[in-house]
């Protein structure tokens, strides 16, 4: 009888013990669910500098070299330096003109698949920043269509 009273006293203790132990989890883990749902991301840093800005380019039609049918119409922004508007108009116009040059001289095979797509962009931005002397940092090209 002494044996069967001491495992009911354990069994009730265990039960106590299970209890608190649980309860005490229970609030630890909404504790820390709580503090997770508090705290903002922080903001996305930008790879350009606060004097960045876009600038966008008037769209360009043109024919391309080959084959001799097709024709190209782009439309394309550039991230510039600080620049008053008026530089920056000439600027674009400048750009918008080797932009035309560069095209005159390529096939529609150039641009095919992604890879002739980033080589056209990569092609382009180093053109823009050689004619701005560096006051271009990207030419982001919104829009290819060729006909």
């Amino acid at each position: 009888m002494r044996l069967i009273a001491a495992i009911v006293v354990l069994t009730l203790i265990a039960i106590g013990v299970g209890a608190v132990a649980g309860l005490h989890l229970v609030a630890t883990a909404e504790r820390v669910v709580d503090a997770r749902n508090n705290v903002t991301p922080p903001a996305a840093a930008s790879s350009y500098a606060g004097s960045a800005r876009l600038r966008k380019l008037s769209p360009i039609v043109t024919n391309l070299a080959a084959p001799v049918n097709n024709w190209a119409r782009i439309e394309a922004s550039m991230v510039t330096e600080s620049l008053n508007d008026e530089e920056a108009g000439i600027l674009a116009a400048h750009i918008s003109e080797d932009i035309v040059a560069y095209l005159r001289s390529a096939s529609v095979a150039q641009f095919e698949g992604a890879r002739g797509l980033q080589h056209l962009r990569d092609d382009l931005t180093e053109r823009a920043n050689i004619r701005s002397s560096g006051k271009v940092r990207e030419l982001i090209i919104e829009t290819l269509v060729i006909q």
